[in-house]
C-alpha cells in the first residue's frame, strides 16, 4: 500500500538527513575543544562524550524515520498491518508514537537513559515489530561506544597535539559529511527500491591488497602509519558499495596501522642483546568510523532477516561469493606479503559462544627474531586451527617481572629473541625464562593468555556465510508459508525490476518457485486475507488474477471474509507447498559493537545491552519505567 505524503504520521520525519554530529571544523576550534573535554557527572562523563551520544541517537532517529516515510509513500510494498505497528498516533497525548516519533534524547552518554527516551515513545515495540532480533541495545549500543571513540579522536584535531598522537585515524580525520553522505544516498536512491544488495556488499574490489603510508591529511606530508587497501595504482578501487556486513551492525572498511608513541623508560623492557622489546600500536578497521552506516545497516538487515517483502530486496547468493571472494583476496594478500597481522580487525573471535568481529593487539609485546623480523601472532595455522601464533613460536615465559604495592616493575630479567628458519619461514620460541619459577617473579607469556583463550576464524566463514544462508532458505520457506509470494515481483512488470532476489542467472529456481506458488494462491483458502491494496501497487497484473479469484479488493470485505474464515491474521490451514519445512528461528546478530569498552565482561556484551538485546520489548520498558517514563502501548491504525 502507498500512505499519502501528507499522513499526519509524517509530521516529524525531516525533509533531509543531516548528521547531528559536531563537524571537524567546530572541533578544531580551541575553546570548543575545551569545553568538549570538560569533565561531567562527577567525572565519569565528558561534555564531547554526553555531546556526540546525543548526537548519534538522533541521527539514528531521524535516518530510521527517513527510510521508512521513503518506503511507506514510495515502495508500494508495506502491508497495512505492518504499517499500523511502524507509527501511530497515541489517542492518550494525540501524538506520535512508534519509528516516525521523534524521540526526546538527552544530552547524556548513559545507555539507560537513550534506552528510556526509546521506549518512552513506544520505538522499542515498533522495532520489535519490524525486526527478526530486538534491537533497541544494538543502537545504543553503537551510539554510546562511537561516542565516547570519537570524543577521544577529536582531542587529536588541536594543532597543540603532538603528531604523533593526533589521531587513531593516520591517513584521515573523521568526516561526518561522508557518512551522512552514505546515509542519504540509501534513504533516497536504494532504500525504495527492490535490491537492497549493494547496502550489504564489500566496498571495495576483490582484488590483492598492499600496504603503503599513511600520510597526515593537516600537513599532508608526515607519515603516520600504513594503510592495507585493495589499491589500483596507490588508488584505492571502491566499487560503488556500501559496506554493511551481513548479519552485524558493522561496516567493513580499510586496514590502518599506526604505532604508540614509546612509553617512559621505567615501562620499558628489554632483550639480552639491549635492544627494547616492541609492543603493537593500533588496529584501525576503518568502517567503524560510520556510525549512522551502522545504525541504518545492521537495523536494515535485521528487517530483511524477519521476512516480509524486504526479505527478497537481497541477492543472497550474489553477496555470499562476493565476501568469499572479498575476504580470500584479503586473507591471502596479507599471508603472502606477511602482512598477517593487520588481519586481527578481520578475524571472527568467539566470545561467550557468539562471533565478534576482530580482536585488539593494542600495547601487547611483539617479539622479534635475531634476523630482525617480527614474530607473527595470526599464521596460516590461524584460519586452520583457530589459534594465534603457533606451537613452536608461543612460550610461557618470555620474561619475569616483580611487583612493587601492586604495580609491576622490571625484574632485571633480559628476554631472549625468537630463531626464524630462513628455508621454512618456521618461528622457534627461546626456552623459558630460567626464573619463571622464582619466588615473587611474574611470567610474561607470549601471546598474552586472554588472546589464546577465543577461537579465530575467517569472518565470512563464520558471521557472514551463515547468515546470508538463513535470510536464503527464508526466503524460499516463506514464499510457501506466508502471502509474501503475493507482495513481491519475481519478474520485471510495467517496467518496474523484479526483486533482487529472483533476478540475475542464479536466482532462476527461486523465481520459478515464486511463480508457482503464486499460481497455487489464486485457488488456496488463504488468498482471501491478502492485502490486496499492496498487491495492487507491486504487481497490478497479479492483483487483477487475484480479484478474479474472489479476492477482496477493500479492508471491509477482507474484514467479512476474514471473519468466516476466522480472525487470526496469519495464514490458516495447509500452506501453499506442504512439503515445505517452516522458516527456522532467526539468528542472532553477530560481530559484537564498534569500540566496545568492555567486550569480555559478559556474555553478549556490557550489561545494560543484554536486557535490551536479549530481553525484548518488556524489559526496555521496565528500563523506562525504572526511569519514570511513561510508556505507551502500541495501538494499531
Amino acid at each position: 500500500m502507498i500512505i499519502d505524503p501528507n499522513n499526519r504520521l509524517f509530521d516529524r520525519v525531516p525533509d533531509i538527513f543531516l548528521s547531528p554530529y559536531p563537524a571537524d571544523e567546530a572541533q578544531a576550534g580551541e575553546a570548543f575543544r575545551i569545553l568538549m573535554e570538560r569533565a561531567k557527572g562527577g567525572g565519569q562523563t565528558t561534555v564531547g562524550e554526553d555531546l556526540l551520544s546525543q548526537a548519534g541517537a538522533e541521527a539514528w532517529n531521524q535516518a530510521t524515520q527517513l527510510l521508512w516515510k521513503k518506503k511507506a509513500t514510495l515502495s508500494g510494498d508495506v502491508l497495512g498491518e505492518v504499517w499500523g505497528k511502524v507509527a501511530w498516533i497515541n489517542p492518550k497525548s494525540d501524538s506520535i508514537a512508534g519509528l516516525l516519533a521523534e524521540v526526546p534524547f538527552g544530552l547524556t552518554s548513559d545507555p539507560t537513559e537513550l534506552l528510556g527516551a526509546m521506549a518512552s515513545v513506544a520505538i522499542d515495540l515498533a522495532l520489535n515489530a519490524v525486526s527478526a532480533i530486538p534491537v533497541a541495545g544494538w543502537i545504543i549500543g553503537i551510539v554510546v561506544g562511537v561516542g565516547k571513540a570519537l570524543a577521544s579522536l577529536f582531542k587529536g584535531l588541536a594543532t597543540d597535539v603532538p603528531v604523533e598522537e593526533r589521531a587513531r585515524l593516520p591517513w584521515g580525520r573523521y568526516n561526518r559529511d561522508v557518512d551522512q553522505e552514505w546515509v542519504r544516498t540509501f534513504i533516497n536512491i536504494d532504500g525504495p527500491g527492490v535490491d537492497w544488495t549493494p547496502m550489504f556488499a564489500p566496498p571495495t574490489k576483490a582484488i590483492a591488497w598492499s600496504l603503503l603510508d599513511g600520510v597526515d591529511q593537516i600537513d599532508n606530508k608526515t607519515v603516520l602509519g600504513k594503510v592495507l587497501a585493495p589499491f589500483t595504482n596507490k588508488t584505492v578501487a571502491y566499487n560503488g558499495m556500501y559496506g554493511g556486513i551481513p548479519g552485524t551492525f558493522r561496516v567493513a572498511g580499510l586496514l590502518q596501522y599506526r604505532g604508540r608513541p614509546q612509553p617512559p623508560a621505567d615501562a620499558l623492557r628489554f632483550y639480552n642483546d639491549a635492544t627494547i622489546i616492541q609492543r603493537y600500536g593500533d588496529f584501525t578497521q576503518t568502517g567503524d568510523f560510520f556510525p549512522a552506516l551502522q545504525q541504518l545497516a545492521g537495523a536494515t538487515w535485521q528487517q530483511v532477516a524477519a521476512g516480509g517483502p524486504d526479505a527478497y530486496k537481497v541477492d543472497c547468493a550474489k553477496l555470499e561469493s562476493m565476501w568469499r571472494d572479498w575476504f580470500t583476496a584479503l586473507y591471502t594478500s596479507a599471508m603472502e606479503k606477511n602482512y598477517s597481522d593487520y588481519l586481527l580487525p578481520y578475524l571472527a573471535r568467539e566470545v561467550h559462544g557468539e562471533w565478534r568481529l576482530g580482536t585488539s593487539a593494542s600495547g601487547v609485546i611483539t617479539p622479534s627474531a635475531t634476523d630482525g623480523t617480527g614474530v607473527p601472532l595470526v599464521t596460516r595455522g590461524t584460519l586452520k586451527t583457530g589459534a594465534l601464533a603457533t606451537a613452536a613460536s608461543r612460550t610461557p615465559c618470555m620474561y619475569t617481572e616483580g611487583e612493587v604495592n601492586g604495580r609491576r616493575v622490571d625484574g632485571n630479567d633480559l628476554a631472549r629473541k625468537w630463531l626464524r628458519d630462513a628455508k621454512t619461514g618456521v618461528y622457534t620460541a627461546p626456552p623459558p625464562s630460567p626464573h619463571m619459577n622464582g619466588k615473587g617473579r611474574f611470567c610474561v607469556p607470549w601471546p598474552p593468555g586472554d588472546l589464546l583463550l577465543s577461537k579465530y576464524r575467517r569472518a565470512d566463514d563464520a558471521i557472514i556465510t551463515p547468515a546470508l544462508q538463513a535470510v536464503a532458505q527464508l526466503q524460499r520457506r516463506r514464499l510457501s508459508r506466508s502471502l509474501d509470494c503475493a507482495y513481491v515481483r519475481p519478474e520485471a512488470v510495467d517496467g518496474r525490476p523484479a526483486y533482487a532476489a529472483f533476478a540475475g542467472p542464479g536466482n532462476v529456481a527461486l523465481r520459478d518457485y515464486c511463480i508457482e506458488m503464486r499460481k497455487r494462491l489464486l485457488t488456496h483458502p488463504d488468498r482471501m486475507r491478502v492485502d490486496y491494496e499492496t498487491v495492487r501497487e507491486v504487481d497490478k497484473e497479479y492483483a487483477d488474477a487475484l480479484r478474479t479469484s474472489g479476492v477482496p479488493t477493500t479492508a471491509l470485505q477482507r474484514a467479512a471474509a476474514m471473519s468466516k474464515l476466522g480472525a487470526n491474521p496469519k495464514p490458516a490451514g495447509q500452506p501453499l507447498d506442504p512439503k515445505q519445512p517452516a522458516p527456522a528461528r532467526p539468528l542472532p546478530a553477530q560481530g559484537g559493537l564498534a569500540f566496545d569498552p568492555n567486550p569480555e565482561t559478559t556474555p553478549r556484551g556490557p550489561t545494560w545491552v543484554k536486557p535490551a538485546i536479549y530481553g525484548g520489548a518488556a524489559l526496555v520498558s521496565s528500563i523506562a519505567l525504572a526511569l519514570g517514563i511513561k510508556h505507551v502501548r502500541a495501538q494499531g491504525g
